[in-house]
């Protein structure tokens, strides 16, 4: 049930990430996509934590469904232990290096 209720979560972040990014890249006018505008927007702590926030739900929610399409895929427990196990392995390690490029 945390899964199914972390998913819902995390696509409405998603959706509100997607907004702001729209908003922002479409409607708040030219100077704001510049190089400089944007060098100083992710200087921001907010954007730092914002974006964070929006990495870890992306990989939350991209593997999890990963995770959903192989149960029903993948009937062999061993390999559907090694698909778990690549699965973790490879979101924390996204994690861990979309991190260390946003701060």
């Amino acid at each position: 049930m945390f899964k199914w209720f972390l998913q819902r979560i995390t696509g409405l972040i998603l959706f509100a990430g997607l907004l702001v990014h729209f908003y922002i890249m479409h409607y708040s006018g030219a100077d704001k996509i510049t190089y400089e505008a944007v060098m100083t927007r992710l200087s921001s702590p907010w954007w730092k934590g914002f974006d964070i926030v929006f990495l870890a739900s992306v990989i939350y929610h991209g593997f999890n469904g990963l995770w959903g399409i192989s149960t029903e895929y993948i009937e062999k427990e061993g390999y559907l232990k090694t698909v778990e196990t690549l699965l973790l392995v490879l979101s924390v390690v996204l994690f861990i290096k979309g991190v260390t490029i946003i701060l």
